[in-house]
């Protein structure tokens, strides 16, 4: 036996190595997601499977709902270009089986598929897509001390130049630059609804934005789904048929019932009052998961109910049409705001989401219609107010690319709603996606 051997007692004692498949890894799921934040835009060794190379310029935003776990990533792919979509981390690449991931739809935004091992079937999303898959060893010996470079922001201003948007070298400047992106995102959503106000009446493309601005990122089809189901001549019609005093509540009534979220429908008591609505909406179509209970889309389809009925002589066309002739911001967003319902809690339209609904969506209608009749004083009277609007709640996008854009030095530039939504405007350049959004 060898001098260097162990005594005989020792190796009885010793637990056989492992079993390779046994063998746990050197990190949880949890802190791999953290060092793709951390670590995705420095490292300069990642590939896909087939080989092909990817410089990350934005990691995403983390997951808060149902899906993946960050959110509209900014990805070069050698051979194909810039990418945006959601990015799924996994410990081993067979855990997107095993977790469902290839039988829910909420995953088939996913753009990479990044796991420390790869080695496993390969990830297929529900809708058929099967995302590149990128292994992330070199993330875990990256040194933990290693400055990020600032190579990420200059390659996203070199693709906004080709745009138009030079980068600029002042705070001053950076604001400037918001304001004209700010305005090319309003312009661009004015034009949008012109073109349905060609196709059908402006009352109801005003009453589609509205709703669609009352749904966070998951539930704005749906909410469009039911301003179609609920259309708003219907709606008025039925309101002018009752008395003022349980208008708000018999609106209620008939818009949670189309939206599926009625305890005890009244269909025939609904359609006996003048309106002619649609099927209830199948409430698996909503998406609750994480949803705060004050942003519970049940709230705001009452809030919705509210808004009809405060402007049920006039219409809601001519109601905010009035409201904004007064120029000033602050009047437009109080007229959208609805307070708690009877039995209190938050707002059903907090001032919060009711400037949301003035930048997206009135302000925009406001402009595009004045546009099509021809009013070119309403027109630019819609444009400055929508240039008057102050800061609005902010985003994981207007927060994000922010600091992916600009030195940290500069602080917050984005000081205004119209600036707000210029970071949204890049933020869509940046991914190919245009301006001329629904």
């Amino acid at each position: 036996m060898n001098v260097n051997d162990p005594p005989e007692a020792d190796i009885r004692q010793t637990p056989p190595d492992p079993d390779p498949q046994e063998t746990l890894p050197p990190i949880t799921e949890k802190q791999l997601a953290r060092l793709w934040q951390r670590r995705a835009t420095r490292s300069r060794a990642l590939k896909t499977e087939r080989g092909h190379r990817i410089r990350v310029l934005y990691p995403g935003r983390p997951g808060v709902t149902a899906g993946p776990d960050f959110r509209n990533a900014l990805v070069l792919v050698e051979d194909q270009g810039l990418v945006q979509g959601d990015v799924e981390v996994h410990l081993r690449q067979q855990d997107w089986r095993s977790h469902g991931h290839h039988e829910d739809p909420n995953y088939n935004g996913v753009a990479l598929h990044v796991a420390l091992e790869t080695a496993g079937a390969h990830s297929n999303t529900a809708s058929g897509r099967q995302p590149p898959l990128v292994e992330l060893q070199d993330l875990l010996d990256a040194p933990a001390d290693e400055e990020s470079p600032d190579e990420a922001r200059d390659t996203l201003w070199r693709l906004l130049e080709r745009h138009g948007y030079r980068r600029p070298d002042t705070a001053e400047r950076m604001a400037a630059l918001l304001n004209r992106a700010g305005d090319e995102r309003f312009l661009a959503r004015s034009r949008v609804l012109q073109q349905l106000m060609s196709a059908q009446a402006p009352t109801q493309t005003l009453w589609e934005a509205i709703c669609e601005a009352l749904g966070y990122r998951h539930n704005q089809h749906t909410f469009l789904q039911l301003a179609t189901s609920a259309p708003i001549d219907a709606l008025e019609s039925m309101a002018r048929r009752l008395p003022a005093r349980v208008r708000s509540a018999m609106l209620a009534d008939a818009l949670l019932d189309v939206a599926g979220f009625a305890d005890n429908p009244r269909r025939s008591l609904i359609n006996g009052g003048g309106a002619k609505l649609g099927p209830p909406l199948d409430p698996a179509q909503w998406k609750l998961f994480r949803v705060r209970p004050s942003n519970h889309p049940r709230r705001r389809v009452a809030g919705a109910a509210e808004l009809l009925a405060r402007f049920a002589d006039e219409g809601i066309l001519g109601g905010l049409t009035n409201v904004a002739i007064s120029d000033n911001p602050s009047t437009l967003t109080r007229a959208l705001s609805v307070g708690s319902d009877a039995a209190g809690g938050p707002a059903l339209i907090g001032p919060g989401r009711a400037g949301d609904i003035a930048v997206n969506a009135v302000l925009p209608f406001l402009h595009g219609w004045a546009g099509l009749l021809g009013d070119a004083v309403r027109s630019a009277a819609a444009l400055e107010m929508y240039r008057k609007q102050g800061r609005l709640t902010e985003n994981e996008i207007t927060r994000e690319l922010a600091a992916s854009l600009q030195p940290p030095d500069w602080g917050r530039v984005a000081r205004t709603a119209r600036q707000q939504q210029g970071l949204i405007h890049l933020q869509r350049l940046l991914a190919g996606a245009g301006t001329a959004q629904r």
